[in-house]
């Protein structure tokens, strides 16, 4: 309903309440006065968000304001349909003193307009009111007559200290881009002239490689710097950045990103999405960095444009195709499902290629546009830059395209760019690197304290400092604590998150490859100078594979005493033939699904349903047969079906929890008799199926909606 009058909200905030250099400090909002604070998802944009009923009014006292300091906030109102009766809004900011009112800010605000239909950023600079003590008035009060109440919201306005020696964080991701695509990387066709750019002007890592080949797990492994991110707390750039350390922006278009940051938000206080191409992107981003001025900034774009499907304004889609080409596909492609079935030819695949190259130069143009205005207002010189991407992508090279469907390296293999104001400019360097390593990266170009996690800073590479020979003293190690000369060797897994994308682990270094199938444990071992292409596989018995499997070894046992744990045990007198259906319900993405002390023979069957998995194999006479995996649910049920030598097994069969209790084949989830591993080991005539939690389990899964589902398909993922 309309209020009679406005509501006056006064609080002081002393001066002393500032972050010392870099920071950002919320004011204050008295709660339960009239201005309801509560997160939001309006225009794209999820964030907290103070909603008023104008006209309505709040105030923050300054005692005094600080110097060299900053206002900043966001206003919106809903949209507005043609011909709807909702009042435009003003919004205003003024400061009240003594020696009379300063006006610092008004806006009207139409829901009506197509250009007011999103968050419209507010930056106000203090400095003019430096040392003076009065009081921040905050207005919303609606414009003209209307027969129906106006409606808005604030951001949650933030004093922000503006100190130039203080650095800013620009992390850019680009969706699907391969690592040899960049032309600074040898690519023939000028497909990233303004990357090439920056390049020459920043630090070249040649050797970077990704965590995983999709979307998901890389990119919250690039933002927490771990690889395992969904089973321990994983912190990464929520410890940097929250707390008042700066204000923060994620700009993205890509729904799997978007809902993650939806459900993590780590250290972003506003998370913008949608339909964005790379224009919409780089403008969104420069509005931004407009309204907070000089101050520092965190800043996440994702960039989406090299991904499927194709669509490219025409003269970027032009720019590489062969128009006397006897193809079917024209200047869009998105149909991966048939280039997953091999149903194009010779012709029509050069064609995608081009049309991919053409995405990447769109990206490409909008990067550079970027750039040029954080140069333009002062920020460049400034500004710890990362650019990167999350995967790469198949076109082709072991037959299929796409991505997520295996670890070779035109999936794994990223570029990335990275430009301290004051370090590594024209630099290139060819060690092994990893995406895991820009947390740590960012904490110490940011001068914090390095969150705990899985990589090393690159400084000193970019330095200039010389790496360690991963083969002069023996076989490398996953990355222990302290021993920052260690030589980095990278990690991958794919997790079953679609059908086309079976559990697979690898490792790398700089000159070997080992890659692990989880289905079977089958090994593939790549000599990386002899063949970049992982072309020929020369088996777990060549010289060097062992020494990667212990290594590999190494990444895997981080998950020791993790997640749901399934263990059978068999006969003392003979061999038994058994057969395992697990299954979610309702479904839930069953991940990270690993053989820990399965035999050669013995298999786990991938399912259609990414919520389900099978396993069959042989027990010997007392052997063990022992699997983990996680759930991404903290409630529901596992339904588990087991048979034995063809038929159903016994009841009593499963065992539960650290007690063995007995258990039907659905068990729920929320029971906290799942809890902790059998305390001693069943005696009997018959198999046992155990099953346990060996630790809390981690948060659900975000749940996507049907519209994020449809365009997720549109993406090209078929689940």
């Amino acid at each position: 309903m309309r209020l009679a009058a406005p509501i006056a909200l006064t609080f002081a905030l002393a001066s002393t309440g500032m972050p010392r250099g870099a920071g950002a400090a919320e004011l204050p909002i008295p709660p339960n006065l009239g201005v309801q604070r509560a997160p939001v998802a309006v225009h794209g944009t999820s964030r907290a968000a103070l909603a008023v009923t104008p006209p309505a009014t709040f105030r923050t006292r300054l005692e005094p304001v600080p110097a060299a300091s900053r206002l900043l906030t966001a206003i919106a109102v809903p949209t507005t349909p043609p011909g709807g009766a909702a009042a435009p809004v003003e919004f205003r900011v003024t400061f009240e003193a003594d020696s009379g009112d300063v006006p610092l800010y008004t806006r009207v605000v139409d829901g009506a307009v197509a250009g007011d239909r999103r968050w419209i950023d507010v930056g106000v600079t203090l400095d003019p009111l430096a040392g003076r003590s009065g009081t921040l008035r905050f207005d919303a009060v609606p414009v003209g007559q209307h027969p129906t109440t106006a409606a808005g919201w604030w951001a949650p306005p933030e004093l922000v200290a503006c100190d130039d020696a203080a650095p800013s964080l620009l992390l850019i991701t680009i969706d699907a881009l391969r690592g040899d695509r960049l032309s600074a990387a040898g690519y023939a066709r000028p497909t990233t002239p303004h990357l090439d750019a920056f390049a020459a002007d920043a630090t070249r890592f040649a050797a970077a490689f990704t965590g995983g080949p999709k979307t998901i797990p890389s990119v919250p492994q690039i933002l927490t710097g771990r690889y395992f991110y969904w089973q321990r707390s994983a912190r990464g750039l929520p410890e940097l950045l929250g707390d008042g350390a700066m204000p923060s922006r994620a700009i993205v278009n890509n729904p799997y990103v978007a809902t993650w940051l939806h459900g993590r938000r780590p250290g972003f206080a506003a998370v913008q999405a949608g339909e964005l191409d790379a224009r919409a992107i780089t403008s969104a981003a420069l509005r931004w960095l407009t309204s907070a001025g000089r101050c520092p900034t965190a800043l996440f774009l994702h960039y989406l444009d090299p991904h499927t499907p194709y669509r490219a304004p025409a003269r970027f889609a032009r720019r590489f195709i062969d128009p006397t080409a006897a193809t079917t596909i024209g200047l869009t492609f998105d149909d991966v499902t048939r280039a997953w079935q091999e149903q194009y030819g010779v012709a029509d695949r050069q064609r995608i290629v081009d049309l991919y190259d053409g995405n990447i130069a769109y990206a490409d143009h909008h990067i550079g546009r970027l750039l040029r205005g954080l140069a333009k207002r002062g920020r460049l010189d400034r500004t710890l830059v990362v650019i990167t991407a999350d995967h790469g992508e198949e076109l082709w090279d072991h037959r299929k395209f796409f991505h997520g469907q295996s670890l070779y390296d035109e999936l794994l293999h990223v570029p990335l760019l990275v430009r301290w104001p004051a370090l590594g400019h024209g630099r290139v360097v060819a060690d092994v690197v990893r995406t895991v390593d820009l947390v740590p990266t960012i904490a110490e170009a940011l001068a914090r304290p390095i969150p705990e996690g899985d990589g090393r800073s690159l400084a000193p590479l970019a330095s200039g400092a010389p790496a360690p020979d991963p083969l002069a003293s023996g076989a490398p190690r996953p990355d222990p604590p302290g021993h920052h000369q260690q030589p980095r060797v990278a990690f991958a897994l794919v997790a079953h998150a679609e059908p086309r994308t079976p559990e697979r682990q690898a490792v790398r270094t700089a000159t070997r490859k080992l890659i692990r199938d989880v289905s079977d444990g089958a090994l593939q071992f790549y000599d990386l100078v002899a063949d970049p292409g992982e072309k020929r596989n020369l088996g777990p018995a060549a010289a060097g594979a062992a020494d990667l499997e212990k290594v590999l070894a190494g990444f895997r046992g981080k998950l020791d005493g993790t997640g749901y744990q399934l263990r059978l045990r068999g006969l003392a007198d003979r061999p038994v033939r058994y057969a395992v259906d697990l299954a979610t319900d309702p479904p839930v993405p069953v991940i990270a699904i690993d053989r820990l002390t399965l035999e050669p023979g013995d298999r786990i069957d991938f399912r259609h349903r990414t919520s389900a998995f099978g396993l069959l194999g042989t027990l010997a006479p007392g052997d063990e047969d022992h699997v983990r995996f996680d759930v991404l649910a903290t409630a529901g049920v596992l339904k588990l079906a087991i048979r034995i030598d063809g038929a159903p097994a016994p009841e009593g069969t499963i065992r539960v929890g650290a007690a063995s209790m007995r258990a039907g084949e659905v068990i729920d989830l929320a029971d906290a008799k799942l809890d902790g591993a059998p305390a001693t080991t069943p005696h009997g005539s018959a198999p046992v199926a155990e099953l346990w939690r060996a630790s809390a389990p981690p948060t659900a899964a975000p749940s996507l909606d049907d519209a994020t589902r449809e365009r997720l398909r549109q993406l090209g993922y078929v689940e």
